[in-house]
C-alpha cells in the first residue's frame, strides 16, 4: 500500500488548551473516545497575558499609565515562562497517551486562533472544553467554546466538565 496515500488519509484534530481541568478533561475525552492511529493532533494554547490585561484594565479606569518598561518585561517574560511549561506539560500528556502531533502557541484571542489553525491546517474538527459559565457570566465575559461553536467550518466538540464545579 502507497505510505504517501496513509499520509494524506490522516485526521488533523485542534484541541484547544489553556492549562485548565476543562482542557485536560476535553483532551483526555478525545483519547479515550474518538482517538484512531494515525490521527495527528494540533494542541494550540493561546496565552491571555492576565497580568498586562489587569494592569491594562486597571490603568484605564484609574488614568495610570506606567512608564516603567521593566516592569512590563518582567509581566511578559513570567507569562512566557508559563507558556513554556504549560507547552511542556501538554507535550508530556501526549506522550504518555501515545498521541501524535504538535502543540503550537499563538498570540490573540483564543476563539479566533483556534479557528484560523483549524482552518489553516485542514482540521478535520475542534475540540474544547467548555467551563460551564452561566448564561449571566457568559453573556458578559464571552465564552471561546461559543464563539468557535459559531465560527469553525469544522465540526466542533465541546466537553463539558465532569462536574459544574469550577474547574479552571
Amino acid at each position: 500500500m502507497d505510505t504517501s496515500a496513509n499520509e494524506a488519509r490522516k485526521r488533523k484534530i485542534v484541541i484547544a488548551i489553556d492549562g485548565s481541568k476543562t482542557a485536560e478533561h476535553a483532551f483526555k475525552w478525545y483519547v479515550e473516545t474518538i482517538h484512531e492511529k494515525g490521527d495527528f493532533v494540533i494542541a494550540l494554547y493561546t496565552p491571555e497575558f492576565k497580568n498586562l490585561t489587569h494592569i491594562s484594565c486597571m490603568a484605564s479606569h484609574m488614568s495610570i499609565m506606567t512608564a516603567d518598561p521593566a516592569l512590563m518585561t518582567n509581566l511578559i517574560e513570567e507569562e512566557q515562562k508559563h507558556t513554556r511549561k504549560l507547552i511542556a506539560e501538554i507535550q508530556e500528556l501526549m506522550k504518555q497517551a501515545d498521541v501524535e502531533g504538535t502543540v503550537k502557541s499563538m498570540i490573540g484571542m483564543p476563539g479566533d486562533q483556534i479557528v484560523k489553525v483549524a482552518e489553516e491546517e485542514g482540521a478535520a474538527f475542534i475540540i474544547t472544553g467548555s467551563r460551564g459559565l452561566g448564561t449571566l457570566r457568559r453573556t458578559f465575559l464571552g465564552s471561546v467554546s461559543d464563539f468557535i461553536v459559531h465560527h469553525a467550518t469544522v465540526p466542533v466538540f465541546v466537553c463539558k466538565p465532569e462536574t459544574q464545579g469550577d474547574m479552571t
